[in-house]
């Protein structure tokens, strides 16, 4: 078998009028498109450099991974996601078997993001609280929020009040995220220690970056203090995992999730002989194919997250319109707070290539 054509372009879904007028609809996606000579295509979901991965693959077999990622591959995870759905479908497998799967369902948990300001003060810890109400009744069972107030208290609140409305962690898990840098100032030690003291209090999950990214000697020391799980390492290179994991820095590391597929295998396996946990930060709409897929092979990763969800919008609404582009019509099957790991061979997505064709956008 050897590869014929690569193309990488953009695809987006017309949108009704309804949910042109709705914040947090999904619609748009990236595709890496590699076919061979005998009819097999994979597909990657995000544009990868198409002049570039052609000349390092055309007339290759798809099937060396390994030797192309060595050769550069590793800069275009759209191109590597796009192989291992090639030689999943050359197998007649889904990946997740092929890796040797440990689950066929992963928690899937909300990250909430409310309108408005970035740090979440227009809206209250009240109705923050009211709204994970309305998605626990819905089947969801776990949620996280941003720790980005000027009082961090107030989003300890949020927990506690959320704790008052649904109920403890059996019934709804709350997870909080500094988010690194990118929060609007960075915590000092004493302010991390006060915050993860308070939210083993109300039973959070977790804290997640509650310093600067790359701070492994703060987070250990953090860690080590403290009864709540510390987690963190989203968006950094490949490297500097073994960092993190040498330093004991988290008690869950958080690879982001639309990455090397390979990467992430070994990141999850480099956690578990280190006796982390590994559970793949998140994203949203098509990014999450080759995630379910790997997540499903990793012991200690029950979970995927889903980024920038909108109260009150279900996430079954957000990602509705790239359900156009599956042969089924459903991009995702959510049961009882849990998402359906694919199944069908390859990165378990049956596309319809005709709807690729009619809403790609050159």
């Amino acid at each position: 078998m050897h590869i014929t054509a690569v193309e990488s372009f953009q695809v987006e879904v017309p949108l009704n009028e309804s949910q042109k007028q709705t914040k947090g609809i999904y619609h748009r996606t990236g595709i890496t498109r590699i076919t061979t000579d005998t009819g097999i295509r994979g597909y990657g979901f995000t544009v990868s450099d198409e002049a570039t991965v052609a000349a390092m693959l055309l007339g290759q077999d798809p099937l060396q991974i390994g030797r192309h990622l060595a050769a550069g591959l590793d800069q275009h995870f759209g191109a590597e996601n796009a192989l291992w759905d090639i030689a999943g479908k050359a197998a007649g497998m889904p990946l997740n078997a092929m890796w040797g799967a440990c689950r066929q369902r992963l928690l899937l948990y909300l990250t909430c993001v409310w309108p408005g300001a970035a740090d979440q003060t227009d809206v209250t810890p009240r109705q923050q609280a009211e709204d994970v109400r309305r998605y626990a009744e819905t089947g969801y069972r776990a949620v996280k929020i941003r720790v980005w107030r000027p009082d961090p208290m107030e989003d300890v609140e949020t927990v506690r009040l959320i704790r008052q409305l649904v109920g403890g962690r059996d019934r709804m898990e709350v997870m909080l995220d500094r988010t690194g840098d990118y929060a609007p100032e960075t915590w000092d030690y004493e302010t991390a220690l006060r915050v993860a003291r308070a939210l083993e209090e109300v039973d959070a999950t977790w804290l997640e970056e509650p310093f600067a990214r790359g701070d492994v000697e703060l987070s250990a020391r953090l860690r080590s203090s403290t009864g709540i799980d510390i987690t963190g390492g989203e968006h950094q290179p490949y490297p500097v995992y073994p960092g993190y994991l040498r330093g004991e820095a988290f008690d869950i590391i958080q690879p982001h999730c639309a990455n090397v597929l390979r990467h992430l295998k070994t990141i999850g396996d480099m956690a578990e002989a280190f006796g982390t946990r590994c559970v793949f930060h998140g994203s949203h709409g098509m990014d999450l194919i080759g995630s379910l897929q790997v997540g499903a092979t990793i012991a200690s990763c029950d979970r995927q997250e889903l980024v920038f969800t909108t109260p009150p919008m279900l996430p079954e609404e957000a990602w509705a319109p790239l359900g156009a582009l599956v042969k089924n019509g459903t991009l995702y099957t959510v049961r009882d707070g849990y998402i359906d790991v694919p199944q069908s061979p390859g990165l378990g997505i049956e596309l319809n290539e005709a709807a690729i064709e009619r809403y790609r956008v050159d």
